[in-house]
């Protein structure tokens, strides 16, 4: 590529943000020419670049590398950061996906909503990503591989040169004598990324010389397919979804739906709330093993940290059950926030006419949990239910009911948090009342 287009295409993408823009500067090749080019751009001389680079701490000379990138920096005149990050769960999630988590954990930390962070990967990245999600099985959305420009919290990422080729951007450097750093691990083919990058990719290319540029089109049009997949998914989730609060699908609305857009289904509705993606295998097994077990049973499937369990005709996608300890007892004697473990508060909402009477409350209560055997008489109530027949009136999945705090008053149960009050305990209609509830802690 000409360095005109190059310019261009830098002069456009700089000229349609106001952010401030941030490069992500490994000290490679790749970052150094993305550099040089925002750096030496026209926009630049208006609207200073700044620089990350990421200092994983796995390479013995990894300080040299950031003072390296740290002088190139200081000869572009752009101000660096250098972040310094501890690679953790190398052995569950391996090495290169935990040194991109431990990566992007740092961008997270050091940009916000008024940074657009950009990243160097090319055309050729490009392909191996697809291969790779190929040879791994993936669908439609594995297969877009990289996408141009995606949010990472609260900043936009780009990535200007995913079109580029890998030889424009090394016959730039070499034109303006770049000096960059080789990273040694880039050349062991044990990794699956360089054994497609040495050893399958460059025989592709002797039969294919366009390879590169071609996998890198069939990943557009595999992205472009995912996004048709998403419209569907969310067309069909206003169906079977029960309102726009639920945690769970009706599983017979699910089932009207083709086999096909179930699945399509289910992976979004987890997506969305931001749990690991099931294998196909396992996709299939949440219809046939959960959705389709026996009326009367309580089904669970597990995969990575994701429960998908069924009660009734509900179908739930959650994180594994926390360690619950149903002896603890915790004092309450004020409507302040109360911390009642690392996952929930218990709260106050002020209510007019529903509620516990606030001398109710400063007086002191407990916190404690379902043993078996309790009672309350709910307000307007004029006799005692067990607790087991309340939860089953008001459909409570088996597994949350030995969790829901319960407030007592010596040993009377005042209220279930969340859910009811007693009624000596309740508040008039002209009074305010507090009404206990539970907000999560993340």
């Amino acid at each position: 590529m000409k360095n005109t287009l190059f310019n261009a295409l830098i002069e456009k993408l700089v000229s349609q943000t106001k952010k401030q823009i941030w490069v992500a500067y490994s000290g490679g090749i790749d970052s150094h020419v993305l550099l040089h080019l925002l750096a030496s751009s026209e926009q630049a001389k208006l609207r200073p670049i700044q620089a990350i680079h990421i200092d994983h701490g796995l390479n013995p000379e990894s300080a040299k590398w950031a003072q390296h990138c740290t002088s190139v920096s200081a000869e572009l005149a752009v101000e660096l950061t250098v972040a310094k990050v501890k690679v953790a769960d190398i052995d569950k999630l391996g090495l290169e996906a935990a040194a991109r988590a431990a990566r992007y954990n740092a961008f997270e930390q050091h940009l916000s909503e008024n940074d657009v962070l950009l990243t160097a990967q090319h055309q050729q990245d490009q392909a191996e990503t697809l291969l790779l999600q190929l040879f791994r099985g993936a669908g439609p959305k594995g297969l877009a591989a990289m996408a141009s420009q995606f949010q990472l919290g609260e900043t936009t990422v780009l990535r200007p040169l995913i079109s580029v080729k890998q030889s424009d951007i090394l016959a730039y450097a070499e034109q303006h004598k770049l000096e960059w750093i080789e990273d040694p691990s880039n050349i062991e083919t044990r990794w699956n990324r360089n054994y497609i990058r040495h050893n399958v990719l460059p025989e592709i290319e002797k039969r294919w010389p366009s390879a590169a540029k071609t996998i890198s089109r069939s990943a557009e049009n595999c992205a472009e397919a995912n996004e048709l997949l998403t419209e569907l998914a969310q067309r069909d989730l206003k169906v079977v979804l029960e309102d726009d609060s639920s945690d769970y699908l009706s599983i017979p609305k699910l089932l009207a739906l083709s086999p096909a857009r179930a699945r399509n289904l289910i992976r979004h509705f987890i997506e969305l709330k931001e749990l690991s993606l099931p294998s196909s295998v396992v996709l299939q097994g949440i219809i046939d093993e959960v959705c389709l077990a026996k009326q009367d049973s309580v089904p669970m499937l597990s995969y990575a940290d994701v429960e998908i369990r069924r009660f009734k005709e509900k179908l739930y996608f959650m994180s594994p059950l926390a360690e619950h300890d149903a002896h603890q007892i915790i004092k309450c004697t004020n409507t302040d926030d109360l911390k009642i473990n690392d996952h929930l508060t218990l709260s106050w909402q002020q209510r007019d006419g529903q509620g516990l009477k606030e001398e109710i409350v400063s007086a002191g209560l407990t916190i404690r949990y379902r043993q078996g055997g309790e009672q309350i008489q709910l307000a307007n109530q004029s006799h005692h239910k067990s607790l087991k027949h309340l939860f089953q009136e008001w459909g409570i999945p088996s597994w949350q009911r030995d969790r829901i705090p319960l407030l007592y008053k010596g040993d009377r149960l005042v209220a279930i948090v969340g859910y009811a009050v007693d009624n000596k305990s309740s508040v008039i209609k002209e009074e305010q009342g507090y009404f206990p509830r539970l907000r999560s802690n993340h």
